[in-house]
């Protein structure tokens, strides 16, 4: 609850200084830039910081994908197909989400996230999955949103906590509370970057622990991240909650990378 509070007034101070500048000065396009006219803000409302341009290139892709870590699979009418790679490998998460392919804008928007010190991509994003997804999100029947973890020092070198104000601002958007500290990184593990498959399993296994003393009995965790590529770290993540009383855990992303 405190969290909560704590939560709901910074929030309100961000959101109470973006609008009074915006009366000193025209909101301009988070992605390009570019002033934002009355046509924008009516077509994709304030809160999204977008123009009409931009908004049309971050649609939700209308391509199947696997149910399980939501990779783009071929298009079988009548059925519901996951992908080679969850046939043979087990993931610990049940679900996943993502909002579109990690890719072109989006690609270029999530890179600036991850060092966004005043958060509004996270919140531009996180809005935009609620109102793009938020169905979807809420027949997955999470009980609670938890963001996936960053070791102290890549905070301290990106600036920026892009899932946990992702986290925060989906929470907020459907209603549920959010855990930022349920999860945390243990050491400072080798970049995932460049690691085959198997290596990234290998490279987060044991650098996520959950914390004592929070009441995951028998939920359903929604983990937050960025961007879902072999789904090792949500793996892990999920592996440890569960081992925690954790019923089920599904995944939300903003990007998915092409090929995982």
């Amino acid at each position: 609850m405190v969290f909560l509070m704590k939560l709901s007034w910074t929030t309100w101070v961000q959101t109470a200084s973006e609008r009074a500048l915006d009366l000193l000065f025209s909101p301009t396009c988070v992605s390009c830039q570019a002033d934002l006219d009355s046509d924008d803000l009516k077509a994709c409302e304030q809160e999204l910081s977008l123009c009409v341009a931009c908004h049309e290139q971050l649609l939700l892709p209308d391509w199947p994908a696997c149910r399980r870590c939501a990779a783009r699979v071929p298009e079988i009418p009548g059925t519901v197909s996951d992908c080679g790679q969850c046939r043979t490998n087990k993931l610990c998460f049940d679900r996943a989400l993502s909002l579109d392919s990690y890719e072109g804008l989006l690609r270029e928007l999530v890179i600036k996230m991850k060092s966004d010190r005043s958060e509004r991509l996270a919140r531009m994003f996180s809005s935009l999955m609620v109102r793009k997804m938020g169905p979807a999100i809420r027949d997955l029947g999470p009980t609670v949103v938890v963001p996936i973890p960053v070791s102290r020092w890549r905070r301290l070198v990106q600036g920026a906590g892009s899932a946990a104000a992702l986290a925060a601002g989906v929470g907020r958007g459907i209603g549920l509370p959010v855990l930022p500290r349920v999860l945390s990184c243990r050491h400072n593990p080798h970049p995932q970057k460049g690691l085959s498959r198997s290596g990234r399993f290998q490279n987060m296994r044991g650098q996520i622990r959950a914390r004592a003393g929070y009441p995951l009995m028998s939920s359903h965790v929604l983990l937050v991240d960025d961007v879902l590529t072999t789904g090792a770290t949500c793996s892990e993540a999920a592996r440890v909650l569960k081992q925690r009383g954790v019923t089920r855990v599904s995944v939300l992303a903003v990007g998915r990378t092409p090929s995982g």
